[in-house]
């Protein structure tokens, strides 16, 4: 096998998978590749002296993945701390887990990088984030901008009202503080209004004005919300619009009998929303399952509160992507993973292997798919300890067979070269004499 026709490693899936057994994480862990090793870095559930071991490691890239792992103990993070280059305290900056002593010591690095990690860090100390807001450098100040559990103090210290972007990142902070809302639900950028009616805790007051905007994209955006008022989702059903249809067809407030009614819009956007709500009818979700529409099916096949029995029908869909969906919604019973775990298409094996209700059987029945993408899927997404480690074995004997290839392909290589070099000596020796 040519270096050119190898198969993709799948150490580093099966050691950044969470659900891998501790011992094969470790044993990845061990390995010579570093990217084998900074994938079991960057696993949330590698051994505490596992992490502790690659966070000496010789490599920058494991070193910055143990940084960025929340489940790093704390002493290894005071120890990265001290990190160069820079972007391993980038990573220790943001983890939740650092201490606040570190925290403090890189609020006041000489990187703009790293001190805007930590005041993103929605942890980070109140003081810190207060002295962070007023940094000289508007990157480090957009961060505190964005940190969802910044206090109004800090959000109006970072606050810049003419910088668009200032406006844009404070429009979508579930912290911002009403006052500061209402001021932007009238800025003349609609990407800021847009924001704001994006906002999980956009008040209602808010949205029943943001419904009413001049932009559609504003309108619709509202007209989403969970949190808009009971008298526009009760109303604009009847609207001739068919984006606004649309966008109540996707709120998980509208009502039953509205949404019963949306299922049967005469625009399939309308219904492809309809179908994907959480709130839709067994009735409505029957009458969808035989919608005309690829689009439509696909919707309702990846909402996880349609009845079994429509799943079940949608899973033998004539159409690749409404079984794919199917293969990917964590509502599907096992029966219908093992179906599909025989499904001509790839995509939809490989939503099998992702699959956390998939059985034992089923996923055994991918080990050997031979579709990378679907093995891939099953390194990464299984949750089965005797899965995974039956495909690491596998992996373990393709990552040899490959580096005996390329151990014996040098040799010849070389000879190759020698043997043309030696021609070529002859051929300039039995040449013509030059008078």
């Amino acid at each position: 096998m040519s270096a050119g026709t190898a198969s993709p490693d799948l150490r580093p899936l099966l050691a950044i998978n969470p659900h891998a057994p501790a011992e094969l994480i470790a044993e990845l862990g061990r390995r010579a590749l570093p990217r084998v090793r900074a994938a079991a870095a960057a696993n949330p559930s590698a051994a505490p002296d596992l992490l502790a071991k690659l966070a000496t490691d010789e490599d920058d890239t494991v070193r910055r993945c143990v940084a960025a792992n929340w489940s790093c103990p704390p002493e290894c993070l005071t120890r990265l701390a001290y990190e160069h280059p820079h972007w391993i305290r980038v990573a220790v900056a943001a983890n939740p887990g650092t201490e606040p002593g570190m925290v403090e010591l890189l609020a006041v690095d000489d990187v703009d990088l790293v001190r805007g990690a930590v005041a993103g860090n929605p942890l980070c100390p109140q003081p810190v984030l207060l002295a962070l807001a007023a940094d000289k450098e508007r990157r480090v100040r957009d961060c505190a901008l964005q940190n969802p559990e910044a206090p109004p103090e800090v959000l109006t210290t970072a606050y810049r009202s003419e910088v668009f972007t200032c406006r844009l990142l404070l429009a979508g902070n579930p912290a911002a503080p009403l006052d500061m809302l209402e001021e932007l639900i009238g800025d003349p950028h609609a990407a800021v209004r847009v924001a704001v009616a994006r906002n999980p805790h956009a008040p209602p007051a808010l949205l029943a004005r943001l419904a009413k905007d001049e932009d559609q994209m504003v309108k619709s955006t509202a007209l989403r919300h969970p949190s808009v008022p009971y008298g526009l989702i009760v109303h604009t059903p009847a609207s001739r619009n068919p984006v606004l249809r649309k966008a109540i067809a996707a709120n998980p407030m509208c009502l039953p009998q509205q949404l019963t009614t949306l299922a049967a819009d005469d625009e399939p956007d309308v219904r492809r929303a309809a179908a994907g709500n959480p709130a839709l009818t067994a009735g409505g979700a029957f009458l969808l399952a035989g919608d005309g529409e690829e689009t439509v099916r696909a919707a309702l096949a990846g909402n996880r509160s349609v009845p079994c029995p429509v799943l079940a029908e949608l899973a033998s869909d004539a159409e690749a992507l409404v079984r794919r969906r199917v293969a990917f919604n964590h509502a599907a019973r096992p029966a219908f993973l093992d179906l599909l775990a025989g499904d001509v298409e790839p995509s939809v094996r490989g939503g099998v292997a992702r699959h956390p209700a998939a059985t034992a059987a089923t996923h055994r029945r991918l080990l050997a798919d031979p579709v990378t993408a679907v093995r891939e899927a099953l390194a990464s997404g299984s949750r089965h300890e005797g899965v995974l480690t039956e495909l690491a074995a596998v992996a373990e004997q393709a990552a040899a067979d490959q580096a005996t290839a390329e151990a014996l392909a040098v040799p010849a290589e070389q000879a190759g070269q020698d043997e043309q070099a030696g021609q070529a000596g002859r051929d300039e020796q039995g040449g013509p004499e030059v008078s």
